[in-house]
């Protein structure tokens, strides 16, 4: 009989430390999927079809080609763009 209820007891145990470290597993996923859904820094620009859109700071930062319009580009730019409006 003592044989028996050692035995309840040892399952109860087993099947509770399961559920415990299962729970804490699916805890710990769901924690570490929505760290990586934080907001980020979002820089404005305009696409070349003249729309306005927002990009994450990150992206830019990894792109390596990187370069300053000046203001004789952009006046090219926009005439370019108005004249295929037209």
């Amino acid at each position: 009989m003592n044989d028996n209820v050692n035995e309840k007891r040892s399952r109860r145990r087993f099947l509770s430390l399961g559920l415990l470290s299962g729970a804490g597993l699916l805890t710990e996923k769901a924690s570490a999927m929505t760290s990586g859904l934080e907001e980020d820094e979002k820089i404005s620009m305009l696409t070349p079809d003249g729309k306005l859109v927002e990009v994450s700071k990150k992206i830019l930062e990894k792109s390596e080609d990187r370069e300053k319009a000046n203001n004789a580009k952009i006046l090219k730019w926009t005439n370019a763009q108005n004249k295929s409006e037209k």
